[in-house]
């Protein structure tokens, strides 16, 4: 057995950015799953294997780590099932594909690197307006916990999609902190699909304003 930690795999895939071969991080990325003890759960080193193949092209290799990530259940970052669908997607599977982003918005998550994920996903096979969607329910999930923690969210537009429900969320100031780093993410791909969409500036495209100058 293998004892590997996070800080193990992000000098993995940090080596692999330096290097640009994706291949041999994916086929090692797939050894240590098989072997991998304490640290790291063997579904999330699956789920890295997974990006590494997507990465190098093959897109039939990724699905198959992310399904044997979903089989094994273990924990992960994200939705296993969002990458799967990005895959399935690059395979012509499209229809499979939504069916998994369904299901995703079925089970209301509370992470927001899930709704930035699928927002990505949509958003690079021309779907705008699936993109606008998903990347502000994910800025509202955001917005609800802030607001619990401090009374600053700003709550849906009127034509946006309603906020999941406040009182199923528990949060404390770390998890609000954590949260406000997908944000910015969020509304960027929000403020472009909204380009595409060829609609006017709203007030989540004035807080990606206000974001940006404290960031200046």
């Amino acid at each position: 057995m293998t004892h590997v930690t996070e800080d193990d795999l992000d000098d993995l895939e940090f080596d692999t950015l330096r290097t640009g071969d994706h291949i041999s991080a994916a086929r090692r990325l797939s050894e240590l799953a098989e072997s991998v003890s304490g640290g790291v759960s063997r579904a999330n080193v699956l789920l890295r294997a997974g990006e590494q193949w997507q990465h190098a092209g093959d897109h039939g290799k990724a699905a198959e780590l992310y399904r044997r990530a979903m089989d094994d259940g273990g924990e992960t970052y994200g939705d296993p099932r969002a990458y799967l669908a990005d895959a399935l997607f690059e395979l012509g599977r499209a229809d499979e594909a939504r069916t998994l982003v369904e299901q995703i918005r079925a089970d209301r998550p509370r992470d927001p690197e899930v709704y930035r994920t699928v927002a990505e996903v949509l958003y690079a096979q021309g779907d705008a307006t699936g993109a606008h969607e998903w990347a502000t329910s994910g800025a509202d999930v955001i917005l609800a916990l802030r607001d619990r923690v401090v009374g600053t969210g700003i709550g849906g537009g009127p034509d946006e999609p309603p906020a999941p429900e406040a009182d199923t969320l528990t949060p404390g100031p770390d998890d609000v902190a954590i949260a406000e780093d997908s944000l910015e993410a969020l509304l960027r791909l929000r403020y472009r699909a909204r380009i595409d969409l060829g609609r006017s500036e709203d007030d989540y495209d004035a807080l990606l304003d206000d974001l940006l100058k404290n960031d200046a």
